[in-house]
């Protein structure tokens, strides 16, 4: 009885912590939320009380769930900590992203917080091996039914709140860490798997509402009024973790992004530096997918793993008759863009494994940035004109080994804390390889008659955080990430906040590709005064709430449909 006892103890404080951490403030909250120790105690109960009506040879199979439970705590921890939710079901069956690249963030995801989960269960072991044993308990039924009766008790406890119906508490998910703070492990567990394996075919009537709100909603123009050259080059550069802040920003008297600055303040630039970004579970294979099709992501999956083989409209399509080629380097089954790239459109993917073959990684120790656009300069002149190259960068990427980049000014102040030295000695690195690609540009005589597109995926380092302000006070200028077009025929400092989903009109009105039928989700901002975003994890509204919201909103239910029913083909 004892040691039943401590595995629910035990149980019932891990799930309590991964609510604390993820969803109600962390463990300052530990005091005030005494109805969810009860749905903690009451889940516990339910799913170990199985322990009981085993015969004692068997009793063992109890450490199975025990040890699973702690190993789904402290990666749903991590997971959190970079997606703000918990990891899908659906997701736990991707091995394909499964390497070195995702060992080392984990690693540095890991905080304090987390012995709150393996220490209790290390406990548990020792005394297991030195007072109780797991088949000293007595076999019988009256066990399970008191262990049962127990957990209705304390789930009665829990569950009572007046202020929420049964259908709203059960039945819908804001979020999977909302959910499982509110409902408890096996709730969770139940509601995600049945959402997992659920079919997700239209209705007739769903399908008549995407056409209407595409009839309705979606721009339908076709002149390209804000492009004096169409069939001009597109580079299109996807930047890992770029945010807005570290651009101006001097460290010890010295610029971090001197190249940025520049393009930033030059003639033929548009620069939006409020973008938010509108990632979800795919986090930075959402953004390659938001920024290639104009289309917003799942709100519980990835696409580029789940939906990755289906037919996009894309940004590559759009541009007709141009020669399409991606950079990326990483493997080509990192976010899946060995399928993807084709997906999207490009007729060349280059990965790691061709910079490795080229030498770029020799010739710049490592450096990945810095082999990119190394690779880059020697792709362009073996493009047909006119052509569309997509780069992605991976820098920026945490954690920052210093093996990976090298020591600078920034590595040496002591002005910044060590995750912001880190970040930004990376983004000056990163800085410096966008200038070496610019540089190529015009040294092939490709400046004049390319566009240069300059965007980030998602946010890394919240400025408030660098200068120890809570997140409760943060603004636009703490977590916006940049959109910077280079080579437009409009000059223009976009201040408001706009939606990555207003790239993709953006650039179609920049290329003089419009057209193209497909104008996305978003809208184009020399057309339309966007100056808000809706933020996937709560559907907040980001920026100004304006008769554009309701609007905003939907986009995101339509695009879920479009992606499930395929209705582009």
């Amino acid at each position: 009885m004892l040691f039943f006892a401590c595995c629910v103890a035990v149980a019932s404080w891990q799930c309590f912590v991964v609510a604390l951490d993820t969803q109600l403030g962390g463990v300052g909250r530990l005091f005030h939320e005494w109805h969810l120790v009860a749905i903690s105690v009451a889940n516990a109960l339910l799913l170990l009380s199985p322990y009981w009506p085993l015969r004692r040879r068997w009793r063992w199979l109890v450490w199975i769930p025990m040890a699973l439970l702690t190993v789904w705590c402290l990666m749903q921890m991590c997971y959190c900590r970079a997606y703000d939710d918990l990891m899908p079901w659906r997701s736990l069956t991707f091995t394909e992203n499964v390497n070195s690249t995702l060992a080392s963030s984990t690693i540095a995801l890991l905080r304090w917080q987390d012995l709150l989960i393996a220490i209790p269960f290390l406990l548990l072991i020792v005394l297991h091996l030195f007072s109780c044993r797991v088949g000293d308990s007595k076999l019988g039924i009256k066990p399970f039914c008191y262990s049962v009766l127990t957990c209705l008790g304390f789930a009665l406890l829990g569950y009572i709140n007046g202020e929420q119906n049964f259908e709203n508490r059960f039945l819908h998910n804001f979020s999977n860490r909302s959910y499982f703070a509110q409902n408890g492990l096996i709730p969770y567990c139940i509601f995600s798997l049945h959402d997992a394996l659920k079919g997700h075919t239209l209705s007739d009537e769903e399908r008549a509402e995407v056409y209407q709100f595409i009839a309705d909603e979606c721009p339908h123009y076709t002149d390209n009024r804000y492009c004096s050259e169409p069939g001009r080059n597109l580079v299109l550069i996807i930047v890992e973790s770029l945010h807005t802040w570290p651009i101006g920003m001097k460290v010890d008297g010295r610029e971090v992004t001197p190249v940025l600055n520049r393009l930033v303040a030059s003639d033929s630039v548009l620069y939006a530096p409020h973008v938010q970004f509108q990632t979800s579970h795919g986090h930075s294979s959402d953004a390659h997918f938001i920024y290639n099709t104009g289309l917003l992501p799942l709100l519980d999956g990835v696409v580029a793993v789940n939906w990755a083989n289906a037919h996009y409209p894309t940004l590559a399509s759009a541009l007709a008759g141009y020669d399409c080629r991606e950079i990326i380097c990483t493997p080509g089954v990192n976010w899946n863009q060995n399928v993807t790239s084709r997906t999207y459109g490009f007729d060349t993917l280059y990965t790691r494994d061709h910079l490795m073959a080229d030498g770029a990684f020799a010739r710049h120790h490592n450096m990945d940035d810095a082999a990119l656009t190394d690779f880059a300069a020697r792709v362009l002149p073996q493009m047909r004109q006119p052509f569309f190259l997509e780069m992605v960068t991976m820098t920026m990427h945490t954690p920052y080994p210093m093996d990976k980049v090298r020591r600078s000014w920034i590595t040496a102040s002591d002005t910044l804390n060590a995750e912001a030295r880190g970040y930004m000695n990376c983004v000056n690195v990163t800085d410096s390889c966008i200038g070496a690609l610019m540089d190529d540009l015009h040294r092939l005589g490709l400046d004049r008659n390319t566009i240069v597109a300059i965007v980030s995926d998602h946010t890394q380092v919240y400025l408030n955080r660098v200068e120890g302000r809570h997140d409760s006070i943060a603004t636009p200028n703490d977590w916006g990430i940049p959109l910077i077009i280079v080579g437009c025929d409009t000059t223009m400092t976009y201040l408001p906040v706009i939606g990555q989903v207003d790239v993709f009109p953006t650039l179609l009105d920049v290329m003089g590709a419009n057209d193209y039928t497909w104008k996305g989700l978003g809208h184009s901002l020399l057309r339309y005064p966007v100056k808000s975003a809706i933020f996937p994890r709560n559907m907040s509204v980001i920026g100004d709430s304006t008769a554009l919201t309701p609007r905003q909103r939907l986009a995101w239910e339509i695009s879920q449909r479009m992606i499930y029913g395929g209705l582009w083909e």
